[in-house]
């Protein structure tokens, strides 16, 4: 009889010694993107990037935006970041992480006022841990348009134009929108002294487009190993802050779409956008 109600004391005093050392003894999972190697195990069986127009009276509006993902097995750690511009530039951010999970669900509703086009362009990223030393990346990218524009007594909205006054509209927010990048990204190549026929220049909007297709000079494999590691750049050096000039860090908002140049020589990228003040930014990355 004592012995057994020495086990009744003991064994639950153990039980509990093992579960603190089990869960406080764990590192804690913190949010960040990382490229390692691509596991080809773990795929993204969903990744979509979707805006539309929501609410609206003659003077705003409100747009939905939603982001989702679903890899086909549990990952140590799953995230995914999303930027919406208008007419080129940045005005809103979505990030969600969650440890041990296969679906990430995230949605925003983000005001407007005058006629635009937005873009959404979203990167999907899975941390997977084999074992305590071997750590593996599975990613995705997706993307949404949508031309917003004032009609009659409220807004409508379109992602491809359907009849001639789409096409007008259309035309209008490209040109307001494509000519002013094209400004933006050719005075920071003047400014940095970067000759553009050295490069192959791509908006970050059609970053997805090379998913599953090879950037110009390299394979799928290198490809994906190359936009891993510029979208692991991006999110600690654009999206979660931009660096000055003069030291400071401030927040990307209002700043324009960045233009990714990739070296002919296959030596590095360099990424170029403009902040809300004015001043040109270059971020470069080594890509052997």
């Amino acid at each position: 009889m004592k012995m057994r109600n020495w086990l009744g004391v003991v064994l639950p005093v153990f039980f509990a010694i093992l579960f603190f050392m089990y869960y406080f003894g764990r590192e804690p999972v913190k949010e960040s993107i990382i490229f390692f190697p691509i596991d080809t195990q773990v795929t993204f069986t969903k990744a979509t990037t979707n805006v539309t127009l929501g609410g609206s009276t003659a003077e705003n509006y409100t747009l939905n935006w939603d982001v989702s993902s679903e890899t086909n097995k549990p990952a140590y750690l799953r995230q995914d970041i999303s930027m919406l511009y208008a007419n080129g530039v940045l005005t809103s951010t979505m990030n969600k992480w969650e440890q041990d999970t296969r679906t990430l669900n995230q949605s925003k509703k983000v005001p407007g006022g005058n006629d635009q086009l937005s873009q959404s362009v979203s990167y999907h990223y899975a941390e997977i841990h084999r074992n305590e030393d071997t750590y593996r990346s599975a990613q995705a990218m997706s993307k949404k348009n949508l031309y917003v524009y004032h009609k009659g007594s409220s807004f409508s909205s379109f992602q491809n134009p359907k009849n001639s006054s789409e096409r007008s509209v259309k035309t209008k927010l490209d040109v307001k929108t494509y000519p002013f990048l094209q400004q933006t990204w050719s005075g920071a190549k003047q400014f940095y002294n970067v000759n553009g026929a050295n490069y192959n220049a791509v908006a970050l909007n059609d970053l997805p487009q090379y998913q599953n297709s090879p950037l110009p000079g390299f394979t799928q494999d290198q490809t994906n190993k190359i936009i891993g590691n510029l979208w692991e750049g991006l999110y600690k050096n654009y999206f979660l802050g931009v660096k000055k000039s003069n030291g400071s860090k401030v927040d990307p908002i209002g700043s324009s779409m960045p233009l990714i140049l990739f070296s002919k020589d296959k030596t590095h990228l360099m990424v170029l956008f403009k902040l809300k003040d004015g001043e040109y930014i270059q971020l470069i990355q080594y890509t052997r």
